[in-house]
């Protein structure tokens, strides 16, 4: 009998059961106390003070591509093998996309291929550090330096990884988490937004709420303070935030299981016809929320995973093929054979030891 393995499951403590019971019956559910005691957790556990928590991954970087000074007529160049929340709010501000190819082995925005297309219209690079790995982020910090152009890491898939030693959330201008139902940790939903400086951090918690920085309600109302800035209905409640409370409480055990999980993987899976491993920056800790590979005839492989209850796919295929953005179309060979042969196996916290052997058994029967 086939055992049944998901490629995600939310984890979640039976402690936040009486936790939320007390804040649901609190009278007070909006953005409070919990959300200020989460927030704290979180810029404790990056490291970072300049952190705001928001309601989603998009709304991070909806404020991050705000920050970063997009607006009608700007460019941002990016990745398509993301999610579409990755992409979607450039074209909301008025901006454009303009694709930059992605290294074969990695998956990942190529540092080779940004420069050629800096423009006076470029205001960011977009960095997604995918499926928990992570991009060359020194490499393109400096394109970015040199050009006085923001940098910004879609780090949904990345919440504790580390570069060379430093935390994500401390390795570019603006950072963008998800805590949305099957990240590392989660809120149900939710997102956060780490900034470079503490100037930016302030506007940052004016736009996540209407204009208004709603940490200052102590000192009066504040609509009675002159709105500066146009902002979004963006924060995070006291009940996602009670959620979030429960899982920092494990956050240290879930993200080393994962990393540990995507280790076992690179060990177990070397050296085996039609699929690669991908390349990896040294000195790293990557954090493996899907373990992805290359594969050579991939459905296939997908239909075996599938009959023996083990859960693979690729996660988010491209998006620069979709109708949205059919004004920023182009040749993107990388792009081309990473999005045929990327397929995601399960490696979370549910995932042991037991199961990686199982499932690396099977591949290494062939396809």
């Amino acid at each position: 009998m086939n055992k049944s393995i998901p490629l995600f499951k939310v984890f979640m403590p039976e402690s936040t059961i009486d936790s939320l019971k007390e804040t649901i019956m609190s009278g007070y559910l909006a953005e409070g106390d919990k959300s200020k005691e989460f927030t704290n957790l979180v810029q404790e556990f990056i490291g970072n003070p300049f952190i705001s928590t928001v309601n989603s991954c998009t709304m991070a970087l909806n404020i991050a591509y705000r920050l970063s000074g997009v607006v009608d007529g700007s460019e941002v160049i990016t990745t398509p093998l993301t999610s579409i929340a990755s992409n979607v709010p450039v074209l909301s501000l008025g901006g454009k996309v303009v694709w930059a190819d992605v290294e074969k082995d990695t998956g990942m925005i190529d540092p080779n291929q940004i420069e050629g297309l800096v423009t006076e219209r470029t205001k960011a690079v977009l960095v997604l550090h995918k499926d928990g790995d992570l991009a060359k982020i020194n490499e393109i910090k400096e394109i970015c330096k040199k050009y006085r152009i923001k940098l910004i890491e879609d780090s949904a898939h990345a919440f504790g990884a580390k570069y060379k030693g430093v935390k994500i959330g401390n390795t570019a201008d603006y950072s963008c988490f998800s805590f949305q139902a099957i990240k590392h940790i989660t809120c149900a939903d939710g997102g956060a937004l780490s900034c470079a400086n503490e100037a930016d951090y302030k506007i940052a918690k004016k736009l996540k709420w209407f204009g208004s920085d709603k940490s200052t309600k102590g000192e009066g109302n504040p609509w009675l303070k002159d709105i500066d800035v146009l902002g979004y209905k963006g924060d995070l409640n006291n009940v996602m935030a009670t959620i979030g409370i429960s899982q920092m409480e494990y956050v240290d055990e879930i993200i080393s299981k994962y990393n540990k999980n995507g280790n076992y993987y690179n060990k177990l899976l070397s050296d085996i016809p039609g699929l690669n491993i991908l390349t990896r920056i040294e000195d790293c800790y990557p954090v493996y929320w899907a373990y992805t590979v290359i594969v050579e005839e991939r459905d296939a492989l997908i239909r075996k995973l599938n009959e023996k209850g083990i859960s693979s796919m690729q996660i988010h295929p491209r998006n620069d093929k979709w109708t949205i953005f059919k004004d920023s179309m182009k040749e993107l060979p990388g792009v081309d054979y990473f999005n045929e042969r990327e397929l995601s196996l399960p490696c979370g916290w549910w995932v042991d030891k037991s199961d990686i052997e199982w499932i690396s058994s099977i591949i290494k029967e062939g396809w």
